[in-house]
């Protein structure tokens, strides 16, 4: 092999220069003493033929470089700069297109307002046409039939004769009935306010797709798992301690009632020695009452464990929650839902009528500390799969929601808008399960249809979001803690304790 020209550099051999590559190992630099001792019978390369390789890459890449990605760059820095002034453009007519949109609705809601204030105005008008002709028909009235009578008396009581004052009295006793004419009746005008759904406005104005999707209805992260558990025995109802991280739990067929952490370890049981349909808790002395079928009796925990009947009532309980004033509020079966004294005592409103709302089978309520709103969800006596398999189409269960006295604020027998994408306007069928409110007096329900936990609006009535949903068998039971735990029984039986998604608007929850 020709000698080629040495290469100064080699670390291992100082003084020595690179004479050869070796192919064996990968192309390395190797001076002469290298050949003799770590690569005896390797093959070697010329080192000047593969510093002419090397040279000719940096050159064909060079030139690729200068001819073919330096100019794509520039111009996709020119087409950059291009597309952003579009899309700065397309933003631009966006929000004209939006504030024109929101311009239109409120000149429409200006016409609406005119034409109202108009019929008020109309109304005004005619009823001083109508004060007028009153006016004229009372005054007439009382210029050719009153006054002449007053006179007619007088004269006879001051300077009549006998004769005379015997005949106007006659007259007074035979008069008749009244003979007043006959005046009309003002108009009278009452405004009662349309509701204001945030639902309804975003459907008016319309919906900004980014990349051709509603942003509105994005999904978020799914919500914070914080514990699962199953425990050994059954339970339908959760409620939660003022602990926040143990919750109360109770089957509608035992005669048990138990206080569990978020693993699900046993911290108390007490046994009622009655079949224990329902619980509630207190939320000022934190302790629990329960309603018992068999007897139809409501019956409180004390402090010491003791069991205490407070009151029976009139027919079946099936549900009750306690008020901050230490009311009771009790679902009866088929007799509605009607609110006690402690003691017993049916409590009457302002208009002197029983406190009591309109309900069929009221399995699950709750009462807000926020509003002192009380909701209930009803069955309405179906099955969900009667209810599903459409036997009983008569039937509609429903979330009834209700104010301190009971009196019906709304009621949502379906959801309308859940599951939309594009913002339309969707029904889904509706089986409420149990309730309970958060902090700002919005009703959470365990819906059995969408197998999920919904979030409804507690003054409207309007589906606000969906705040949990599941692959597996339906929520039934959720009880929302103080320290912001949303406690979930399952229609496996398995509790699922995780943080409650205050901001969300969708959370899809798949563990």
């Amino acid at each position: 092999m020709a000698a080629q020209t040495p290469v100064p550099g080699c670390t291992r051999h100082p003084g020595k220069g690179f004479v050869y590559v070796c192919k064996t190992c990968n192309n390395e630099l190797i001076c002469m003493d290298c050949v003799l001792d770590r690569h005896n019978k390797h093959e070697l390369g010329s080192l000047t033929e593969y510093v002419s390789k090397q040279t000719l890459l940096i050159q064909q890449y060079e030139e690729q470089l200068t001819q073919t990605d330096i100019p794509k760059l520039e111009r996709d820095i020119k087409e950059n700069e291009k597309k952003f002034k579009e899309n700065s453009k397309e933003i631009g007519e966006t929000i004209h297109h939006i504030k024109r949109q929101g311009e239109h609705m409120k000149n429409d809601i200006d016409k609406f307002t005119e034409r109202l204030v108009k019929l008020c105005t109309d109304l005004e008008k005619l009823n001083s046409d109508i004060k007028e002709n009153n006016k004229s028909v009372l005054t007439k009235y009382l210029r050719e039939k009153i006054r002449p009578q007053l006179d007619r008396c007088k004269g006879a009581r001051t300077s009549g004769t006998t004769d005379d004052v015997i005949a106007v009295a006659e007259e007074i006793r035979n008069r008749g009935p009244d003979t007043t004419p006959t005046i009309t009746a003002f108009k009278s005008v009452v405004f009662k306010p349309g509701i204001i759904s945030n639902a309804v406005l975003d459907r008016m104005l319309g919906t900004v797709l980014v990349d051709g999707e509603n942003q509105s209805f994005r999904p978020v992260p799914p919500c914070k798992l914080i514990s699962s558990f199953r425990t050994s025995f059954h339970y339908t109802h959760v409620r939660p301690c003022r602990t926040g991280d143990e919750a109360w739990l109770s089957y509608y067929k035992d005669e048990q009632i138990y206080r569990v952490d978020q693993q699900g370890n046993i911290k108390k049981k007490i046994e009622c020695k009655v079949k224990v349909h329902s619980i509630t808790v207190s939320p000022t002395t934190g302790r629990v009452w329960f309603c018992v079928e068999e007897d139809k009796s409501i019956r409180e925990i004390t402090s010491d464990g003791g069991i205490v009947i407070r009151f029976n009532v009139e027919s079946v309980p099936v549900s009750l929650c306690i008020t901050q004033e230490d009311m009771v509020v009790v679902g009866l079966v088929r007799n509605g839902i009607v609110l006690y004294t402690s003691d017993g005592r049916k409590v009457i409103d302002e208009e002197g009528r029983v406190c009591k709302q309109e309900a069929v089978d009221p399995w699950y309520m709750a009462y807000c500390t926020n509003t002192g709103d009380v909701a209930a969800s009803d069955c309405d006596d179906v099955s969900f799969h009667d209810y599903m398999a459409g036997k009983e189409p008569g039937k509609q269960p429903r979330l009834i929601v209700m104010d301190k006295h009971l009196k019906l604020k709304f009621q949502c027998r379906y959801i309308d808008g859940i599951g939309s994408q594009t913002g339309g306007s969707q029904q889904s069928k509706f089986y409420p399960y149990d309730v309970c409110f958060d902090r700002d007096g919005d009703v959470l329900v365990a819906d059995k249809v969408t197998r999920s936990v919904l979030l409804i609006d507690g003054n409207t009535g309007h589906y606000l979001r969906t705040v949990y949903i599941y692959d597996g068998k339906a929520p039934l039971s959720i009880s929302l803690q103080c320290d912001d735990t949303l406690w979930i029984e399952h229609d496996d039986g398995e509790m699922k304790v995780v943080m409650y998604p205050i901001d969300s608007i969708v959370q899809e929850y798949t563990l």
